[in-house]
C-alpha cells in the first residue's frame, strides 16, 4: 500500500490511537477545471452526474477562489495555508523556467502538522507539482505513490503528470494533433490511477484512526486527452463560442494584447493557428476529460458508501484555479485575472446528516487548509506550525452562521514562464478591480458585463467606485504582509492610460 510511502509510518513514531469523534476528511483536487462546466454551477455542456450528486449533499461555496491563477504556487497555498507572497512559491515548479522550484525552507505544510498534533492517518495520491516528485516522496505523509524504480508508473518520476503520447499512440487525434485519444489502459491513465490508489488506501488503512486523503486528478489541465477506451464522447460542432471569445483588449493591458498574438502566432509555444474549428476540437476533449473525472469522483465515493466511511467522512471537492478555455481568446491560465481562472468550484460535504446550501460569502483555498485544522482538531486553529494562517475555518458557515467578516477576495500574480508580472486583485462578485504593477489596471462591473469585456478602471464616472476598491485592495494587502500595492500612485496611472490604450487589431 503506497510503495516507499506506505513503509514510512512504520519507520517513524506515530500515534495511533483515534481521535474520538474526529471525522475522516477527503479531498478531490482538481487541476485547472473551470466551474462553470459543472452541472452543479449552471453548466450544461459537460456531463458531470456524479459531482451535481455530490453537490445535492453539500454546502456550495458560489464565490470561491483561488489565491493566485497558476498550479505551484495555488497548491502550494492548500497545503501550506499561506499566499504565495509568504511561501514563495511564486510561479510553477518547472525545470527550464522556474524560478523558485522549492518551497521556502522551513515551511509548515498540512502533513507535518497533522503528524505532530493529530492522530491521523494521511495520504496523498495524484499530481503534485509543489517542487519536484522527489518532495512529496520525501514529503510526511504516511502513504503515497511507489516511487518508478519501485513498480509505479513512469509518469510518477515528474510532478506534472498531465496525460500525453508518452502514455501510448495517439489513436484519435484532433485540433491538429494537440488533443485527442491514447492508447492506454485506463488503469494506466493518471487520474484513473490516482482514483484507485486512493480507494486501495481505504481498503487497507489503520481502521483505528481518522485520514486525511487527496485524490489529486491531474487533469482537466491540458493537454486534453483520454484512453482510448473512454473516447471523445462530444461533437466539436455542437460546442458554441464564449460570449468574450473575440475580447479586442480595448483600454487593456498590453501584456494581455501580447499574449493573445501569442495565441494566434505558429511559432509560439500555445499557439492556436486553427481559430475557432480548433478550440471546438479541443473542448470536445476537455469535456470528455471532465467526464472521466467525474466518473472517477463517483467511483471513489462508491467505495466509500461500499466500505461503509461515506456518512463519516467530509469530503471536499476543489481545483487549484480554472481555464480559459478560448474565453478572451487565450488558452489555460495566464497574467491575468479573469474569473473563468481566478473563481474555482468548492463543494463540501459535511460527516453525518447533511444541510445542503449554497453560500455567496467569498473563500479561498486558504480557508480550506483551516478548515482541516479545525475537523482534525476539533478547534478553530490561527497558526500551523508556528505560521499565521491566512484564511479561516468555513465551519462555521458550513454550521449555518449568518456572518462572514471577509468582505472581498484578494488575489494575487507573481508570474510564470509568461515572465515575471506583478498583478494584485480584490473582488466581492459585483466589482473586481485589478491593479497591475507595470501595465494598465483594471476595473470590471461584473454584474452587468459578467464577461469582463469594458474595462472602467480609467472611466471618470466610476472614480469613486474605483478608490473604493483600491482601498480595499491596499487595506488587505497591509493585513496579509503584502507590500507591493504600497507602489500605487493614482497620478501616474491616470497619465499611464492614455498613451497605452485603444483596440488591438486581430486581423
Amino acid at each position: 500500500m503506497g510503495g516507499e510511502g506506505a513503509d514510512r509510518a512504520s519507520k517513524r513514531q506515530v500515534r495511533t490511537e483515534k481521535t474520538p469523534s474526529r471525522p475522516n476528511v477527503l479531498v478531490f483536487f482538481c487541476d485547472q477545471l473551470r466551474l462553470d462546466l459543472l452541472g452543479c454551477y449552471g453548466g450544461a455542456l459537460v456531463r458531470t452526474p456524479n459531482i451535481d450528486a455530490l453537490a445535492r449533499e453539500s454546502v456550495v461555496f458560489d464565490r470561491a477562489y483561488t489565491p493566485t491563477p497558476i498550479c505551484s504556487p495555488a497548491r502550494a497555498s492548500l497545503l501550506t495555508g499561506l499566499y504565495p507572497h509568504s511561501h514563495h512559491m511564486f510561479n510553477n515548479s518547472t525545470p527550464g523556467y522556474s524560478y523558485c522550484e522549492h518551497l521556502r525552507p522551513g515551511i509548515s505544510m498540512i502533513q507535518g502538522w497533522a503528524d505532530d498534533v493529530t492522530g491521523y492517518e494521511t495520504a496523498y495520491y495524484g499530481k503534485w507539482h509543489i517542487g519536484p516528485a522527489k518532495d512529496l516522496f520525501s514529503s510526511r505523509f504516511h502513504h503515497t505513490h511507489p516511487r518508478p524504480h519501485d513498480g509505479g508508473p513512469r509518469f510518477l518520476s515528474d510532478s506534472h503528470w498531465h496525460p500525453g503520447t508518452y502514455l501510448g499512440s495517439l489513436v484519435q487525434s484532433l485540433a491538429n494533433g494537440k488533443a485527442g485519444t491514447v492508447d492506454c489502459p485506463m488503469d494506466e491513465f493518471p487520474d484513473v490511477y490516482a482514483a484507485r490508489r486512493t480507494q486501495e488506501f481505504f481498503r487497507n488503512r489503520d481502521t483505528r484512526r481518522s485520514f486525511l486523503a487527496f485524490c489529486a486528478f491531474p487533469g482537466p489541465h491540458s493537454p486534453w486527452m483520454v484512453p482510448e477506451e473512454f473516447g471523445i464522447r462530444y461533437d466539436p460542432d455542437a460546442i458554441p463560442m464564449w460570449p468574450n471569445r473575440y475580447d479586442t483588449f480595448e483600454g487593456k493591458p498590453i501584456n494581455q494584447r501580447k499574449l493573445r498574438l501569442l495565441e494566434k502566432s505558429p511559432d509560439s509555444h500555445c499557439h492556436m493557428p486553427g481559430g475557432d474549428r480548433e478550440l471546438q476540437e479541443r473542448l470536445a476533449c476537455c469535456f470528455s476529460y471532465i467526464e472521466l473525472i467525474d466518473t472517477m469522483v463517483g467511483e471513489v465515493v462508491s467505495g466509500l458508501k461500499e466500505l461503509g466511511l461515506y456518512d463519516d467522512t467530509v469530503i471536499i471537492l476543489t481545483a487549484d484555479h480554472g481555464d480559459m478555455a478560448g474565453s478572451h481568446g487565450l488558452i489555460s491560465k495566464g497574467a491575468y485575472m479573469y474569473d473563468e481562472i481566478v473563481r474555482i468550484p468548492l463543494l463540501v460535504k459535511p460527516a453525518g446528516e447533511a444541510a445542503p446550501r449554497r453560500i455567496q460569502s467569498p473563500v479561498h483555498l486558504m480557508d480550506l487548509t483551516a478548515t482541516f485544522l479545525h475537523l482534525m482538531s476539533g478547534e478553530e486553529q490561527e497558526t500551523m506550525g508556528g505560521q499565521e494562517l491566512h484564511g479561516q475555518s468555513l465551519l462555521p458557515l458550513i454550521e449555518g452562521a449568518k456572518e462572514w467578516p471577509r468582505k472581498v477576495h484578494y488575489g494575487e500574480y507573481h508570474g510564470d514562464w509568461y515572465g515575471h508580472y506583478s498583478s494584485r486583485m480584490v473582488t466581492d462578485g459585483r466589482w473586481k478591480l485589478v491593479w497591475n504593477l507595470t501595465d494598465l489596471c483594471e476595473l470590471y462591473d461584473l454584474e452587468i458585463d459578467p464577461a469582463e469585456l469594458r474595462n472602467l478602471f480609467y472611466d471618470p464616472a466610476h472614480r469613486e467606485t474605483r478608490d473604493h476598491y483600491m482601498t480595499f485592495l491596499i487595506e488587505e494587502a497591509a493585513r496579509l504582509g503584502d507590500a507591493h500595492p504600497e507602489l500605487y500612485v493614482p497620478a501616474i496611472e491616470d497619465e499611464l492610460h492614455q498613451a497605452l490604450e485603444g483596440p488591438l487589431e486581430l486581423g
